[in-house]
């Protein structure tokens, strides 16, 4: 894609891939994010009793050797941004069946402070309609020469040159739970996606005098309340009484099928509209690359 000036642009969702496309695009050119729900998406940032954690179990890792050599230049970008992170301590384990090379646990937090302090129009607003017609874009009737959607969206209706187009997405709604524990001796788990017969994502972090749990609830147990999680969990029952504080953080999260999403990108390809791959970190970096030289 040649170098994009002096355009009205649109950027819906605040996942840090769609923030470091912002960043790419803000120094020449006007553009409105769109934001619905909380800043950074499945990749927020919260405080319990005063301490930052991510609340929904995301991590940055390579999943091909090929995308190695993308991970330092991915550090090198969010700490410019004000990004911190930190070498796994303890146990870091996926399911995926690559040996990992560089591994280090992010703290985006800085990411979304530096958004907050350079993003000159942040829309907290639902995009309910988008309409593209002769090369010129319409979200919610506001025109754009631009615009740029995350893979991952719910936009009821799209009509592309007088055809609707569609775009069904299916909610699929996580549940996490973090716990604040006494600085007691805790498993020695960095990162895991097969945690226990409760939770699979989750992760151990030691911060100041307090240790901070955070896992995916597996689907068997997503009406269970907090207290009854760590009863039924192999792991977190052991500590039980050297629980602090509970919460629980749910994430709504609209998928849609990848048949529907390729028809998509070929409809888009007529357009002015973009789709962001964002539902793996460094495979998104890599393409975000490609797409922005």
């Amino acid at each position: 894609m040649t170098e994009i000036k002096n355009k009205k642009i649109a950027i819906i969702g605040t996942s840090p891939i769609m923030i470091l496309l912002y960043f790419r695009l803000m120094k020449n050119n006007s553009i409105d994010v769109f934001e619905n729900s909380n800043l950074g998406g499945a990749w927020r940032i919260d405080k319990i009793n005063g301490q930052k954690y991510t609340t929904h179990n995301n991590v940055i890792v390579a999943l091909k050797k090929n995308e190695e050599k993308y991970i330092n230049l991915i550090n090198k970008e969010l700490e410019n941004l004000g990004c911190t992170k930190i070498r796994p301590s303890g146990i870091y384990e996926t399911l995926s069946n690559y040996n990992h090379k560089n591994l280090f646990i992010h703290d985006l937090s800085g990411l979304y402070v530096t958004f907050k302090k350079r993003c000159n129009s942040l829309i907290k607003k639902k995009v309910s309609k988008l309409k593209a017609y002769k090369k010129k874009v319409y979200l919610n009737g506001i025109e754009y020469d631009h615009v740029y959607l995350p893979s991952c969206f719910d936009i009821k209706k799209i009509n592309l040159d007088n055809e609707n187009i569609n775009s069904v997405s299916n909610l699929s709604i996580s549940h996490h739970l973090t716990v604040l524990y006494d600085k007691i001796k805790v498993p020695n788990i960095s990162y895991t996606e097969n945690f226990d017969n409760v939770f699979d994502r989750a992760y151990f972090k030691k911060d100041n005098k307090k240790i901070i749990f955070t896992g995916r609830v597996r689907r068997k147990y997503k009406k269970f309340k907090p207290n009854k999680l760590i009863e039924a969990s192999n792991l977190l029952q052991k500590l039980k009484n050297y629980v602090v504080r509970l919460k629980l953080n749910k994430y709504h999260h609209y998928i849609i099928d990848d048949n529907i999403l390729d028809n998509l990108k070929y409809k888009f390809n007529k357009t002015n509209i973009f789709l962001i791959e964002t539902r793996q970190f460094v495979y998104s970096y890599k393409l975000l690359i490609k797409l922005l030289k």
